[in-house]
């Protein structure tokens, strides 16, 4: 087999880096997602900071708030695209990711409303010690929805339970047995 060119080889290295990026986005959506804050603890570096227009501070700070939200909302869901690398800087990464996030949101009189945005994470990612997070992130809004929000569940005969989405320990993915 012939050898890789060095090309191929910086090439292979920018697709294990941006992999690593990518993992980084993967434990954010499931950390955010699913309330789970030993795992929010992993996304950005101590010092990082988190500028979501509603809040902007350090990063630890967002997570702080989130986990107050948690009884807040009733479902929630993230969707990221693929992180797009849009400069390399040594051991630093400007990264664009596309997001679309879902939140049934409870009112104080009990009802609930659906919120529904999409935009972009702006992040400044850094390589420690070979581990990449998140230094400094601006979320990007490019759009944003809220409407009255009636559960479907009984429509798609979905049952209480194992089958519904909610924040950890009770969510499904955090059994042991699966």
């Amino acid at each position: 087999m012939a050898q890789f060119t060095a090309e191929e080889v910086k090439a292979l290295r920018e697709i294990i880096e941006t992999h690593a990026i990518q993992e980084v986005m993967l434990r954010y959506t499931r950390a955010a997602d699913r309330n789970d804050f030993e795992l929010m603890q992993t996304i950005f570096w101590p010092e990082g900071t988190d500028n979501h227009g509603m809040y902007s501070g350090d990063a630890a700070g967002f997570f702080v708030r989130a986990r107050k939200n948690r009884d807040l909302l009733t479902a929630r869901y993230h969707i990221t695209g693929p992180p797009r690398v849009l400069a390399w800087l040594g051991e630093q990464a400007k990264v664009e990711t596309y997001y679309h996030y879902v939140g049934a949101f409870v009112q104080d009189d009990g009802d609930e409303v659906l919120g529904v945005c999409a935009g972009r994470y702006r992040d400044l990612f850094e390589k420690r010690a070979g581990e990449w997070r998140v230094l400094h992130r601006v979320t990007v809004y490019d759009w944003s929805e809220s409407r009255p929000y009636e559960p479907g569940w009984e429509f798609f005969a979905i049952p209480p339970g194992i089958n519904r989405g909610t924040v950890e320990p009770s969510d499904a993915t955090y059994e042991p047995s699966w």
